[in-house]
């Protein structure tokens, strides 16, 4: 991670590109996954409709502030905001916003431990394939 950077270039760019800010700290794993779970989040948007379009923007827009404010705070200080991101209570209220988006967040953080990531996956992966298979299912239950 690279210290002394300049926090305000750090933020700016996580505002134009999430995850930049990070990739400009030193950050790169933790940049790509914030960019490609905000590229998903609005690549999704375009299939999703009503309710839950609003849910994926109210995400994304959480996801990228977030990234602007740890960029900032990453830049300033010598990387200890950092660990925001692998709090408990952050990865599980990412879990239940984006599901298998935060999965890496999930496997990253030192708070949790293996069998407990375990246990998470499976539920985020299951509660997946159910929101997936649900219309398949009462189709075939009413036709």
């Amino acid at each position: 991670m690279a210290i002394g950077t300049n926090p305000l270039l750090a933020g700016i760019l996580s505002t134009i590109v999430p995850g930049s800010g990070q990739i400009y700290n030193g950050e790169v794993k933790k940049g790509w996954v914030i960019l490609g779970s905000c590229v998903s989040l609005a690549a999704l948007s375009y299939w999703i409709e009503g309710l839950n379009k609003i849910t994926l923007a109210l995400a994304f827009l959480l996801l990228w502030l977030s990234a602007i404010v740890d960029a900032y705070k990453v830049a300033t200080s010598s990387g200890r905001e950092s660990e925001f991101y692998y709090r408990k209570a952050y990865v599980v209220t990412m879990l239940l916003l984006v599901g298998p988006l935060a999965l890496p967040l999930l496997w990253q953080s030192p708070h949790f431990s293996t069998v407990a990531r375990w246990i998470w996956t499976v539920i985020v992966v299951g509660v997946v394939l159910l929101f997936i298979g649900t219309p398949y299912l009462v189709k075939w239950l009413i036709g």
